[in-house]
């Protein structure tokens, strides 16, 4: 074994681990700590497999180790955790299989000096290129896996698929063992054929995945963008009924108003004034104009969403200000993310507004040099806040289910690569900042 073989077997090693992670949607371990996983276990393997003799324990031992670690992904069933284990393992040998075949063969092809070394060096660049193709689509992976556990027909038909794959696999490991070794000499060349047939059927069946994820995630874009259109409708409804009601009061006003200025009746019309005009005045300039911001928004479905929101908050006697200085043309974040994510923090802060004795609830949105900013502040009673717990599965200060907004807020903000959110509580106002890297 030359060290180009040992050093792809180390990167093979990582490169399971890290699509496992990536399939299970768990990235709370860094790079760093996932490489040094994948090195210290590649080792054990190493050693386990050259004391015993039996190279099937390679797969059998790596298949428990990953296992193991999905452990950390509480979310996933142990059916699921499986799944997932075996499109690791299962894919990642195939492709590698494949790879060093057609590297083989355009070597053979080629005019250059074929060396012992030759199929060392191809299998370095093969792991070489499927850690990389792992790097670059790590989101269509998770993507994709996310997609995978809730379609029940395209689950069971790949996990089937998988198990045969694995079978194959380890078939071909060369073991040592005696049901395994007769197997392997009488149909070795069988399963050589199997594992490139399964490879291009799963290749078809990932192509499938990814083509109707996409129509899904379209599907569900249209349906909130549907739901934002019609919360926006339902608002310009709710104002142009008020507006109408206001139009009718008014008038009746003036009336009044007219009669008194025809007599010159100084009390009358002070009496109009300062009874129904100036409260009126205060009102309609406290109410509705702050909203009018929103026009700053040139996106619809933002535009739309926030308007209905904020709408819903002033019915409930919530004092809105709204602060965006400047044009508003894009999002530095996927848009239904983006909305799914002030959706929470607006519907949060009118939450603990209305239940406060201010009843304040303050909307920013700007941009300033690289970032944008999506500022969420209100009024609340609680004074000792544990700003950490918050973000916690099922914590919540309210009765009944909940708290379950504030801990999807986070898992799509550690998600989100550009996003940051800030928390703050001080002299009874709770602020959330929003920030998005440009």
């Amino acid at each position: 074994m030359y060290i180009y073989d040992i050093v792809a077997i180390f990167i093979i090693g990582i490169s399971h681990v890290l699509l496992y992670f990536q399939l299970i949607r768990y990235n709370r371990l860094s790079y760093a700590m996932i490489i040094i996983l994948s090195v210290i276990f590649t080792l054990l393997l190493g050693i386990v497999v050259s004391v015993t003799g039996y190279p099937e324990f390679n797969i059998i031992m790596f298949l428990l180790f990953l296992l193991s670690l999905g452990l950390m992904q509480i979310e996933l069933t142990f059916m699921q955790n499986l799944y997932f284990t075996l499109a690791s393992m299962v894919s990642i040998t195939l492709v590698k299989m494949v790879l060093m075949e057609i590297g083989m063969k355009l070597f053979m092809w080629s005019s250059l000096n074929l060396y012992l070394w030759t199929s060392s060096i191809i299998h370095l660049i093969a792991a070489t290129i499927i850690f990389i193709s792992i790097i670059m689509l790590r989101k269509p992976i998770q993507r994709l896996a996310k997609y995978i556990v809730v379609s029940r027909q395209y689950y069971y038909i790949s996990y089937v698929l998988l198990s045969i794959g694995l079978f194959v696999v380890l078939i071909l490991t060369v073991p040592s063992t005696n049901v395994l070794g007769t197997i392997y000499q009488q149909y070795s060349h069988v399963g050589y054929i199997i594992a490139f047939i399964l490879f291009f059927i799963l290749l078809l069946m990932i192509l499938i995945g990814f083509h109707l994820m996409k129509e899904k995630l379209l599907e569900e874009q249209q349906d909130r963008l549907d739901d934002a259109l019609m919360d926006y409708v339902e608002t310009l409804e709710i104002m142009h009924d008020e507006l109408a009601s206001f139009r009718h009061d008014y008038i009746n006003v003036l009336l009044t108003l007219d009669e008194g200025v025809r007599t010159k009746n100084i009390e009358q019309i002070e009496h109009i004034y300062y009874g129904v005009i100036a409260p009126t005045s205060k009102l309609v300039n406290n109410y509705k104009l702050d909203i009018v911001k929103l026009s700053y928004i040139n996106i619809p479905e933002v535009k739309g969403l926030l308007s209905s929101k904020l709408i819903a908050a002033q019915h409930e006697n919530i004092k809105v200000m709204v602060d965006i200085p400047q044009p508003i043309e894009e999002i530095a974040m996927p848009l239904v993310k983006f909305i799914r994510i002030i959706s929470i923090l607006v519907d949060n802060g009118i939450e603990e507004a209305v239940q406060s004795r201010d009843k304040i609830l303050q909307i920013s949105f700007f941009a300033l040099e690289e970032n944008q900013y999506f500022i969420v502040r209100n009024s609340t009673e609680q004074r000792d806040l544990d700003l950490e717990l918050i973000y916690q599965k099922r914590h919540s200060s309210k009765k009944g289910n909940r708290g379950y907004g504030l801990y999807s807020l986070k898992q799509m903000i550690d998600k989100t690569m550009n996003a940051t959110l800030e928390t703050n509580l001080k002299d009874s106002r709770f602020t959330q900042t929003l920030i998005l890297k440009k």
